[in-house]
Protein backbone atom coordinates (compact mmCIF):
# COMPACT_ATOMS: atom_id res chain seq x y z
CA UNK A 1 0.00 0.00 0.00
CA UNK A 2 2.43 2.23 0.99
CA UNK A 3 4.55 2.13 -2.77
CA UNK A 4 0.96 2.37 -4.37
CA UNK A 5 0.72 5.89 -2.48
CA UNK A 6 3.64 7.43 -3.73
CA UNK A 7 2.93 5.97 -6.99
CA UNK A 8 -0.24 8.39 -7.02
CA UNK A 9 1.57 11.28 -5.95
CA UNK A 10 3.87 11.45 -8.18
CA UNK A 11 1.69 11.21 -10.80
CA UNK A 12 -0.56 13.82 -9.73
CA UNK A 13 2.79 16.48 -9.37
CA UNK A 14 4.20 15.78 -12.71
CA UNK A 15 0.76 15.51 -15.03
CA UNK A 16 -1.79 18.67 -15.42
CA UNK A 17 -5.02 16.76 -16.38
CA UNK A 18 -7.10 18.71 -18.74
CA UNK A 19 -11.25 17.75 -17.90
CA UNK A 20 -12.66 16.44 -21.37
CA UNK A 21 -16.86 16.97 -20.56
CA UNK A 22 -19.21 15.41 -22.15
CA UNK A 23 -21.44 17.70 -23.83
CA UNK A 24 -25.05 17.17 -25.11
CA UNK A 25 -27.01 19.54 -27.81
CA UNK A 26 -30.28 19.45 -28.76
CA UNK A 27 -31.54 20.21 -32.17
CA UNK A 28 -35.18 20.42 -32.84
CA UNK A 29 -35.73 19.85 -37.06
CA UNK A 30 -38.96 21.92 -38.12
CA UNK A 31 -40.30 23.01 -41.62
CA UNK A 32 -42.78 25.18 -40.70
CA UNK A 33 -41.03 28.31 -39.64
CA UNK A 34 -41.35 31.87 -41.21
CA UNK A 35 -38.88 34.36 -41.34
CA UNK A 36 -39.44 38.10 -41.49
CA UNK A 37 -37.20 40.09 -43.71
CA UNK A 38 -35.93 43.64 -43.96
CA UNK A 39 -38.57 44.69 -46.09
CA UNK A 40 -41.84 43.66 -43.90
CA UNK A 41 -42.00 40.46 -46.49
CA UNK A 42 -42.56 36.78 -44.65
CA UNK A 43 -40.84 33.67 -46.04
CA UNK A 44 -41.76 30.62 -45.17
CA UNK A 45 -38.80 28.40 -43.88
CA UNK A 46 -37.12 25.34 -42.99
CA UNK A 47 -34.83 25.03 -39.47
CA UNK A 48 -33.20 23.50 -36.24
CA UNK A 49 -34.53 24.90 -33.11
CA UNK A 50 -33.98 24.07 -29.66
CA UNK A 51 -37.00 24.32 -28.17
CA UNK A 52 -40.80 23.44 -29.47
CA UNK A 53 -42.55 26.97 -28.88
CA UNK A 54 -39.58 28.76 -30.83
CA UNK A 55 -39.63 29.73 -34.76
CA UNK A 56 -35.90 27.94 -36.19
CA UNK A 57 -33.87 31.07 -36.20
CA UNK A 58 -31.74 31.96 -39.12
CA UNK A 59 -28.92 30.68 -38.89
CA UNK A 60 -29.72 27.86 -36.62
CA UNK A 61 -28.14 28.01 -32.90
CA UNK A 62 -24.54 28.21 -33.00
CA UNK A 63 -23.12 25.08 -30.92
CA UNK A 64 -19.79 25.20 -28.87
CA UNK A 65 -17.34 22.61 -27.85
CA UNK A 66 -13.83 22.17 -26.39
CA UNK A 67 -11.12 20.56 -28.25
CA UNK A 68 -11.20 17.09 -27.03
CA UNK A 69 -14.74 16.98 -25.59
CA UNK A 70 -17.07 13.87 -26.37
CA UNK A 71 -20.13 15.18 -28.13
CA UNK A 72 -23.77 13.71 -28.38
CA UNK A 73 -25.84 15.31 -30.56
CA UNK A 74 -29.78 15.12 -30.10
CA UNK A 75 -31.78 15.52 -33.54
CA UNK A 76 -35.39 15.18 -33.10
CA UNK A 77 -37.68 15.63 -36.44
CA UNK A 78 -41.22 17.29 -35.44
CA UNK A 79 -41.35 17.96 -39.37
CA UNK A 80 -43.45 16.16 -41.49
CA UNK A 81 -42.69 14.82 -44.83
CA UNK A 82 -39.12 14.73 -45.52
CA UNK A 83 -36.89 13.32 -43.07
CA UNK A 84 -33.86 15.26 -41.77
CA UNK A 85 -29.90 14.50 -40.80
CA UNK A 86 -27.42 16.85 -39.69
CA UNK A 87 -24.04 16.60 -41.55
CA UNK A 88 -20.89 18.21 -40.12
CA UNK A 89 -19.47 20.67 -42.60
CA UNK A 90 -15.38 20.52 -42.03
CA UNK A 91 -15.97 18.40 -39.03
CA UNK A 92 -13.64 15.35 -39.05
CA UNK A 93 -16.29 12.69 -37.85
CA UNK A 94 -16.74 8.76 -39.08
CA UNK A 95 -19.09 8.17 -41.81
CA UNK A 96 -21.79 6.85 -39.80
CA UNK A 97 -22.00 10.52 -37.98
CA UNK A 98 -21.41 12.45 -41.32
CA UNK A 99 -24.85 12.71 -42.12
CA UNK A 100 -24.95 12.06 -45.84
CA UNK A 101 -28.44 9.92 -45.59
CA UNK A 102 -27.21 7.12 -47.90
CA UNK A 103 -23.89 6.30 -46.42
CA UNK A 104 -25.59 7.44 -42.70
CA UNK A 105 -29.01 7.41 -41.67
CA UNK A 106 -32.44 9.38 -41.50
CA UNK A 107 -34.39 10.63 -39.19
CA UNK A 108 -37.87 10.61 -39.66
CA UNK A 109 -40.98 12.26 -38.02
CA UNK A 110 -41.10 12.53 -34.22
CA UNK A 111 -37.94 10.25 -34.43
CA UNK A 112 -34.82 11.24 -32.86
CA UNK A 113 -31.35 10.15 -34.46
CA UNK A 114 -27.47 10.89 -32.26
CA UNK A 115 -24.43 11.69 -33.66
CA UNK A 116 -21.74 11.10 -31.46
CA UNK A 117 -17.49 12.57 -31.87
CA UNK A 118 -14.99 13.38 -30.36
CA UNK A 119 -14.33 17.24 -31.28
CA UNK A 120 -11.05 17.51 -32.98
CA UNK A 121 -9.28 20.77 -33.55
CA UNK A 122 -10.57 24.22 -32.83
CA UNK A 123 -12.02 26.17 -35.71
CA UNK A 124 -15.43 27.02 -37.33
CA UNK A 125 -17.61 24.63 -38.95
CA UNK A 126 -20.93 23.91 -40.49
CA UNK A 127 -23.82 21.71 -39.22
CA UNK A 128 -26.56 21.23 -42.28
CA UNK A 129 -29.22 18.87 -43.07
CA UNK A 130 -27.92 16.72 -45.95
CA UNK A 131 -31.55 15.64 -47.47
CA UNK A 132 -32.33 17.10 -50.40
CA UNK A 133 -29.33 19.42 -48.91
CA UNK A 134 -30.08 22.11 -52.04
CA UNK A 135 -33.83 22.66 -50.87
CA UNK A 136 -33.27 22.09 -47.24
CA UNK A 137 -29.88 24.64 -46.77
CA UNK A 138 -31.55 27.38 -48.53
CA UNK A 139 -34.98 26.78 -46.44
CA UNK A 140 -32.67 27.41 -43.31
CA UNK A 141 -31.35 23.94 -41.69
CA UNK A 142 -27.88 25.32 -41.70
CA UNK A 143 -25.53 26.58 -38.64
CA UNK A 144 -22.20 26.94 -36.88
CA UNK A 145 -20.62 24.42 -34.87
CA UNK A 146 -17.62 26.24 -32.98
CA UNK A 147 -14.58 23.64 -31.72
CA UNK A 148 -12.23 26.08 -29.38
CA UNK A 149 -9.06 24.98 -27.68
CA UNK A 150 -8.98 22.34 -25.07
CA UNK A 151 -8.63 25.27 -22.21
CA UNK A 152 -11.98 27.02 -23.25
CA UNK A 153 -9.90 29.86 -23.16
CA UNK A 154 -9.90 33.25 -25.65
CA UNK A 155 -7.06 31.55 -28.29
CA UNK A 156 -7.48 30.66 -32.11
CA UNK A 157 -5.90 27.09 -31.31
CA UNK A 158 -3.66 26.03 -28.40
CA UNK A 159 -0.76 28.17 -28.81
CA UNK A 160 -2.37 30.44 -31.47
CA UNK A 161 -3.33 33.66 -31.26
CA UNK A 162 -4.64 35.23 -28.22
CA UNK A 163 -8.57 37.62 -28.59
CA UNK A 164 -10.68 40.15 -26.71
CA UNK A 165 -13.99 39.30 -28.50
CA UNK A 166 -14.90 36.60 -30.88
CA UNK A 167 -17.75 37.35 -33.49
CA UNK A 168 -19.09 35.20 -35.84
CA UNK A 169 -20.39 36.42 -39.58
CA UNK A 170 -22.80 34.06 -41.61
CA UNK A 171 -23.08 34.73 -45.01
CA UNK A 172 -26.10 33.43 -47.14
CA UNK A 173 -29.03 34.33 -50.08
CA UNK A 174 -32.94 33.52 -50.17
CA UNK A 175 -35.08 33.28 -53.42
CA UNK A 176 -37.99 34.15 -52.53
CA UNK A 177 -39.56 31.20 -55.00
CA UNK A 178 -37.52 28.75 -53.21
CA UNK A 179 -39.29 29.30 -50.34
CA UNK A 180 -42.71 28.70 -51.60
CA UNK A 181 -45.07 25.37 -51.14
CA UNK A 182 -44.26 24.05 -54.49
CA UNK A 183 -40.27 23.86 -53.88
CA UNK A 184 -40.32 23.01 -50.32
CA UNK A 185 -43.41 20.40 -50.23
CA UNK A 186 -41.35 18.23 -52.39
CA UNK A 187 -42.03 14.65 -52.22
CA UNK A 188 -39.74 12.14 -51.05
CA UNK A 189 -38.19 8.31 -51.91
CA UNK A 190 -37.79 6.00 -48.95
CA UNK A 191 -37.05 3.59 -51.29
CA UNK A 192 -34.51 4.63 -53.48
CA UNK A 193 -30.76 5.66 -52.26
CA UNK A 194 -30.95 9.44 -53.59
CA UNK A 195 -33.66 11.57 -53.79
CA UNK A 196 -33.91 14.00 -56.83
CA UNK A 197 -36.29 16.79 -56.79
CA UNK A 198 -36.85 19.47 -59.50
CA UNK A 199 -36.19 22.90 -58.46
CA UNK A 200 -36.36 26.11 -60.41
CA UNK A 201 -33.16 28.43 -61.35
CA UNK A 202 -31.95 30.10 -58.39
CA UNK A 203 -32.43 33.97 -58.21
CA UNK A 204 -31.84 35.34 -54.82
CA UNK A 205 -33.58 38.63 -53.62
CA UNK A 206 -32.67 38.68 -50.10
CA UNK A 207 -28.73 38.79 -49.42
CA UNK A 208 -27.52 37.81 -45.49
CA UNK A 209 -25.10 38.12 -42.35
CA UNK A 210 -26.46 36.47 -39.73
CA UNK A 211 -29.75 36.04 -41.22
CA UNK A 212 -30.14 39.54 -41.17
CA UNK A 213 -29.77 42.64 -44.32
CA UNK A 214 -30.34 46.28 -45.42
CA UNK A 215 -30.49 48.40 -42.41
CA UNK A 216 -31.27 45.04 -39.72
CA UNK A 217 -27.37 45.28 -40.16
CA UNK A 218 -27.31 48.30 -38.43
CA UNK A 219 -28.42 46.38 -35.11
CA UNK A 220 -26.11 46.22 -32.29
CA UNK A 221 -26.25 42.26 -32.51
CA UNK A 222 -24.58 42.55 -35.98
CA UNK A 223 -22.60 46.02 -35.94
CA UNK A 224 -18.78 45.15 -34.70
CA UNK A 225 -17.77 47.00 -31.55
CA UNK A 226 -14.08 47.27 -30.54
CA UNK A 227 -11.22 49.94 -29.80
CA UNK A 228 -7.85 50.62 -30.68
CA UNK A 229 -5.53 47.85 -30.31
CA UNK A 230 -8.26 45.31 -28.90
CA UNK A 231 -7.65 41.90 -30.94
CA UNK A 232 -10.76 40.68 -32.44
CA UNK A 233 -11.28 37.27 -33.81
CA UNK A 234 -13.77 37.44 -36.47
CA UNK A 235 -15.25 33.81 -38.15
CA UNK A 236 -15.96 34.66 -41.27
CA UNK A 237 -18.20 32.13 -43.26
CA UNK A 238 -19.80 31.29 -46.24
CA UNK A 239 -23.09 28.90 -46.83
CA UNK A 240 -24.69 30.47 -49.31
CA UNK A 241 -24.82 29.52 -53.26
CA UNK A 242 -22.68 32.77 -54.35
CA UNK A 243 -19.22 33.83 -53.92
CA UNK A 244 -18.64 36.82 -50.85
CA UNK A 245 -15.62 38.86 -51.93
CA UNK A 246 -14.98 41.03 -48.27
CA UNK A 247 -13.55 44.06 -48.31
CA UNK A 248 -12.12 45.22 -44.82
CA UNK A 249 -11.33 49.07 -44.19
CA UNK A 250 -7.23 49.02 -44.09
CA UNK A 251 -7.24 50.77 -40.67
CA UNK A 252 -8.24 47.22 -39.04
CA UNK A 253 -5.18 45.87 -39.96
CA UNK A 254 -6.78 42.82 -41.19
CA UNK A 255 -5.14 39.20 -40.69
CA UNK A 256 -6.28 35.74 -42.66
CA UNK A 257 -5.03 33.21 -39.87
CA UNK A 258 -7.12 30.18 -40.82
CA UNK A 259 -9.45 28.59 -43.57
CA UNK A 260 -12.32 25.79 -43.15
CA UNK A 261 -10.95 24.59 -39.11
CA UNK A 262 -7.08 24.79 -39.80
CA UNK A 263 -4.00 27.55 -39.04
CA UNK A 264 -2.91 29.04 -41.94
CA UNK A 265 1.24 28.35 -41.88
CA UNK A 266 2.11 32.20 -42.73
CA UNK A 267 -0.95 35.06 -41.92
CA UNK A 268 -1.75 36.98 -44.58
CA UNK A 269 -2.36 40.48 -44.26
CA UNK A 270 -5.09 41.67 -46.78
CA UNK A 271 -7.62 44.00 -46.68
CA UNK A 272 -9.75 41.52 -49.11
CA UNK A 273 -11.60 37.52 -48.32
CA UNK A 274 -12.79 35.52 -51.11
CA UNK A 275 -15.00 33.04 -49.38
CA UNK A 276 -16.39 30.39 -51.76
CA UNK A 277 -20.05 28.45 -50.86
CA UNK A 278 -19.21 26.30 -47.85
CA UNK A 279 -15.89 27.97 -46.56
CA UNK A 280 -15.02 29.50 -43.28
CA UNK A 281 -11.71 31.68 -42.32
CA UNK A 282 -11.01 33.20 -39.43
CA UNK A 283 -9.54 36.86 -39.46
CA UNK A 284 -7.39 38.79 -37.25
CA UNK A 285 -8.03 42.85 -36.56
CA UNK A 286 -6.25 44.89 -34.66
CA UNK A 287 -7.45 48.54 -35.25
CA UNK A 288 -4.49 50.76 -34.86
CA UNK A 289 -7.46 53.92 -35.03
CA UNK A 290 -10.64 55.49 -34.26
CA UNK A 291 -12.76 54.65 -36.76
CA UNK A 292 -16.44 54.67 -38.10
CA UNK A 293 -16.76 52.86 -41.42
CA UNK A 294 -17.88 49.38 -42.35
CA UNK A 295 -17.07 45.42 -43.83
CA UNK A 296 -18.34 45.71 -47.47
CA UNK A 297 -19.75 41.79 -48.47
CA UNK A 298 -19.81 41.54 -52.38
CA UNK A 299 -22.40 38.62 -53.39
CA UNK A 300 -21.02 37.27 -56.55
CA UNK A 301 -22.62 35.40 -58.85
CA UNK A 302 -20.23 32.58 -59.94
CA UNK A 303 -21.56 31.93 -63.36
CA UNK A 304 -21.32 35.55 -64.61
CA UNK A 305 -18.88 37.13 -62.14
CA UNK A 306 -21.13 39.95 -61.52
CA UNK A 307 -21.83 41.07 -58.56
CA UNK A 308 -25.75 41.05 -57.11
CA UNK A 309 -25.51 42.24 -54.05
CA UNK A 310 -23.52 44.29 -51.42
CA UNK A 311 -24.23 44.09 -47.64
CA UNK A 312 -22.53 46.28 -45.38
CA UNK A 313 -21.35 45.05 -41.31
CA UNK A 314 -21.01 48.94 -39.61
CA UNK A 315 -18.08 49.00 -37.76
CA UNK A 316 -17.24 51.23 -35.07
CA UNK A 317 -13.87 51.82 -33.11
CA UNK A 318 -13.08 53.91 -30.21
CA UNK A 319 -10.27 54.86 -28.67
CA UNK A 320 -10.89 53.71 -25.19
CA UNK A 321 -11.45 49.68 -24.42
CA UNK A 322 -15.19 51.13 -23.23
CA UNK A 323 -17.64 49.86 -26.36
CA UNK A 324 -20.03 52.57 -25.32
CA UNK A 325 -19.12 56.02 -23.93
CA UNK A 326 -21.82 57.50 -21.51
CA UNK A 327 -19.30 60.57 -20.72
CA UNK A 328 -16.22 62.96 -22.19
CA UNK A 329 -14.25 65.41 -20.66
CA UNK A 330 -15.98 68.39 -22.03
CA UNK A 331 -18.58 67.65 -19.49
CA UNK A 332 -21.30 66.68 -21.92
CA UNK A 333 -23.83 63.70 -20.64
CA UNK A 334 -25.89 61.51 -22.74
CA UNK A 335 -28.10 58.53 -20.52
CA UNK A 336 -29.76 56.65 -20.67
CA UNK A 337 -27.28 54.59 -22.73
CA UNK A 338 -28.07 52.19 -24.29
CA UNK A 339 -31.93 53.15 -24.59
CA UNK A 340 -35.01 52.38 -26.30
CA UNK A 341 -36.95 55.58 -25.66
CA UNK A 342 -36.00 58.57 -24.41
CA UNK A 343 -32.31 59.93 -24.56
CA UNK A 344 -31.26 62.65 -22.73
CA UNK A 345 -28.01 64.97 -23.25
CA UNK A 346 -27.12 67.20 -19.95
CA UNK A 347 -24.55 69.80 -21.37
CA UNK A 348 -21.97 71.50 -19.04
CA UNK A 349 -23.55 74.92 -17.22
CA UNK A 350 -23.52 77.71 -19.27
CA UNK A 351 -23.86 76.36 -22.85
CA UNK A 352 -27.15 77.73 -24.23
CA UNK A 353 -26.83 77.47 -28.35
CA UNK A 354 -25.69 74.53 -30.19
CA UNK A 355 -26.32 72.41 -32.90
CA UNK A 356 -26.81 68.24 -32.69
CA UNK A 357 -25.64 65.50 -35.67
CA UNK A 358 -27.17 62.28 -35.33
CA UNK A 359 -24.76 59.85 -37.90
CA UNK A 360 -25.42 55.99 -38.10
CA UNK A 361 -23.17 53.85 -38.04
CA UNK A 362 -22.35 54.36 -41.83
CA UNK A 363 -21.49 57.70 -41.67
CA UNK A 364 -24.79 58.70 -42.97
CA UNK A 365 -26.55 61.80 -41.15
CA UNK A 366 -29.90 60.39 -39.87
CA UNK A 367 -31.06 63.51 -37.79
CA UNK A 368 -30.14 67.22 -36.94
CA UNK A 369 -31.42 70.05 -34.90
CA UNK A 370 -30.87 73.45 -34.46
CA UNK A 371 -31.01 76.28 -31.77
CA UNK A 372 -30.79 74.05 -29.20
CA UNK A 373 -31.11 75.29 -26.42
CA UNK A 374 -29.10 73.45 -23.19
CA UNK A 375 -30.48 75.45 -20.38
CA UNK A 376 -32.40 72.34 -18.96
CA UNK A 377 -31.71 68.44 -19.34
CA UNK A 378 -32.90 68.01 -23.28
CA UNK A 379 -34.40 65.11 -24.55
CA UNK A 380 -33.29 63.82 -27.89
CA UNK A 381 -35.88 63.97 -30.65
CA UNK A 382 -34.86 61.20 -32.57
CA UNK A 383 -37.03 58.24 -31.25
CA UNK A 384 -37.85 56.74 -34.82
CA UNK A 385 -34.72 55.73 -35.44
CA UNK A 386 -34.22 52.06 -36.07
CA UNK A 387 -31.89 50.14 -33.59
CA UNK A 388 -28.33 50.63 -33.78
CA UNK A 389 -25.62 52.50 -33.20
CA UNK A 390 -24.91 55.86 -33.40
CA UNK A 391 -22.87 59.02 -33.41
CA UNK A 392 -24.28 62.56 -31.67
CA UNK A 393 -22.14 65.02 -32.83
CA UNK A 394 -22.71 68.34 -30.33
CA UNK A 395 -21.69 71.62 -32.02
CA UNK A 396 -21.32 75.49 -31.75
CA UNK A 397 -21.64 77.76 -34.26
CA UNK A 398 -18.34 77.34 -35.32
CA UNK A 399 -16.61 74.07 -34.21
CA UNK A 400 -17.32 70.78 -32.86
CA UNK A 401 -17.80 70.35 -29.00
CA UNK A 402 -18.32 66.91 -28.48
CA UNK A 403 -19.20 63.27 -29.70
CA UNK A 404 -20.68 60.42 -27.96
CA UNK A 405 -22.35 57.35 -29.09
CA UNK A 406 -25.26 56.32 -28.65
CA UNK A 407 -26.87 52.97 -28.88
CA UNK A 408 -30.93 52.22 -29.71
CA UNK A 409 -31.65 48.74 -28.57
Amino acid sequence: MKAIFVFLIFVSCCFTVVAQEIVNHLLIARNLGEKVMHDGDTLRTFGFAQTLNEQPPIPGPTLYANEGDSVILDLFNVSQGAPHTIHLHGLDVNQENDGVPHLSFEVHHMNHGYYYFVAPHPGTYFYHCHVVSSIHVQGGMYGVFIVKPSDGSNTTWDGGYSYDQDRLFTMSEMDPIWHQDSVMDHDHDTTGGVHEVSIPDYNPTYFLVNGQSEQQLLEPGIALQTSKEAVSFLRMANIGYLANRITFPSALNARIVSTDGRPIATAEVSDTLWLLPGERYGVIIEPFTDLVDSISISYVNMNTHLSESMQYIPVNVSGTNSLVELNKDTGFKLYPNPSDGAVYIVAPEGVIYNEIKIFDALGQLVYSERDVNFSTSKVLIANNLPLGIYNVKILDKKETLDVLKWVKK
